[in-house]
Order: structure tokens, then sequence, then C-alpha cells
């Protein structure tokens, strides 16, 4: 039996590790942080060999800054990662380096990411591999399970599932955030 009863790793398949208070020379701490960013346009291309590369560079670079990756999922458009930082880690800088790092070494190995998966292309190709934002949330200790759980339920789904507030009634639950299906 799990010591979390409502978040069972082993059920949805994912690697994670349970986030503890850490020790620094003069603190404790538990500071987390989900992290989600996309490629640009949304382009579905973080799947075979380019996801299995991109979560060994990630989990690299996170060794690198002395971070700890409890969860990641990589799905086609999107990822999330979800980490444990010192109290010296701002999540810009741990953004923009994994940001910066992945995408320098994902279009190394991969040059057809250099134009996105686009079969027409001109010129020499995009400067960015991912879109300019991020969303990054906070989680404290008591919520870490649940951000796992998200992270790990998102197969198949949307980004964003939540009703838009205001929404016309006959328009009510047919309209998402991240909806971009409608012109």
């Amino acid at each position: 039996m799990t010591k979390y009863k409502h978040f069972n790793p082993e059920k949805y398949k994912i690697e994670s590790k349970i986030a503890t208070v850490r020790r620094g020379h003069h603190c404790k701490f538990n500071i987390n942080y989900h992290i989600i960013w996309i490629p640009k346009y949304r382009k579905q291309i973080l799947t075979g060999k380019v996801k299995e590369v991109l979560k060994q560079i990630i989990e690299g670079q996170c060794y690198n800054m002395k971070i700890n990756p409890l969860a990641l999922e990589i799905m086609p458009d999107h990822l999330h990662l979800f980490v444990g930082v010192r109290p010296t880690s701002t999540p810009f800088k741990i953004v923009n380096q994994l940001k910066g790092n992945t995408s320098i070494q994902l279009r190394r190995c991969f040059p057809f990411l250099r134009y996105l998966g686009f079969k027409n292309h001109y010129g020499s190709g995009f400067k960015a591999l991912w879109a300019t934002g991020y969303y990054c949330g906070s989680a404290g200790h008591v919520s870490q399970e649940q951000v796992k759980r998200y992270i790990s339920e998102q197969e198949g789904k949307p980004v964003f599932e939540y009703d838009v507030y205001n929404c016309p009634k006959e328009l009510k639950g047919q309209m998402k955030i991240g909806d971009f299906t409608r012109g």
C-alpha cells in the first residue's frame, strides 16, 4: 500500500518523486514549481525519439542547475515539469535555462526541428523552438501530490479544460480556455 492513497504513480505509469523538506546552510525549504511550456505554434513535434532525447536533456539540465525533477510528462504539443528548487532559484531562470538549452540541443540532434516540422520551409528556419511564454505555478508540501496527479492524467487532454468565465449560456460547456478550434 502506498503512503498517499490519492496518488499512485504506478497506476498512472509516471516516474515521480515525492518532494521533501530540504536543507541549506541556514534554512530549510520545500519550494516546488509546476512549469508548462509549448513549442512554437503549438506544433505536435514532441513525439518518438524527440521526446526521449528531450527527457534526457531536461534531466541533465536539472542536475546541472541543482534542481530536483519530481515529475515530467511530455505531450506532443506541450510539456509539464514539476521541480523542487532551492530558495535561490527563480522560475524565470529555470525556464530560461531549460528552454534555451533544450532548443539548441534538440535542433542539433534533429535538423527538421529548425523548421518546426513544416514541410515547405524558406530561409534559415525559426530562431526559437519554443513559444515565448510559459506557465509556472507554485506548489507547497500539501498540494504537490495533486499537481503530480494532474500531470499524470494529461494524456489525451487539452492543456486547459476550464470553462470560460461569463460565457454565453448557449455556449456553456462548449468553449474552453485554450480552445482554438473556433474562428
